[in-house]
């Protein structure tokens, strides 16, 4: 019994890390953009899309990394929100500016750029990245509220940024 004692107190230990260090669930989804992005993409987000004139820290906007099955690269969506500011230097009327990046050439190239309202029904989401792959990125799907009802988007990547491939109107307001 007391050459079992190590064996067991080491496959405990083994399966206590493994359960700390796998994935959380709370890991995935919107997250603060320094937990997520590395350091040159919060540069390029700030050179491509912010005025210096106009300092916001890009790490405190939220960033989903995104990789499905058949994914060849991240993608990273960003949220330009920034919470605790009441100017949002990146909101206007029709929405907030969302972004897309992914890795290339040693550096990040943008994909998707376009303003959309955040505020959805309850229960939906703004944007849900689908398990449908095209170009070797997902299909996303974007909800918005119009003036006929719940509007959602389909945007697939066309081998240079995400194009709207089919708007469907849901439900009436």
């Amino acid at each position: 019994m007391k050459r079992f004692k190590p064996l067991l107190f080491s496959l405990v230990v083994v399966l206590v890390l493994a359960v700390w260090l796998w994935p959380k669930p709370s890991q995935t989804g919107w997250r603060l953009a320094q937990e997520v992005a590395p350091l040159p993409l919060l540069s390029q987000l700030m050179q491509d899309n912010l005025s210096p004139t106009f300092p916001v820290d890009s790490g405190q906007m939220q960033m989903w990394k995104v990789q499905v099955a058949r994914q060849r690269q991240p993608l990273y969506l960003v949220d330009s929100r920034v919470e605790g500011i009441e100017m949002q230097p990146l909101c206007g009327a029709i929405g907030c500016a969302f972004f897309g990046y992914i890795p290339h050439e040693g550096g990040f190239q943008r994909v998707l750029a376009t303003y959309l309202n955040p505020h959805v029904p309850p229960g939906r989401s703004l944007i849900e990245p689908t398990t449908t792959v095209d170009n070797g990125l997902p299909r996303l799907v974007v909800n918005q509220l119009g003036a006929e009802g719940l509007q959602q988007y389909t945007l697939g990547f066309n081998g240079q940024v995400y194009e709207i491939q089919h708007i469907e109107t849901l439900a009436r307001l």
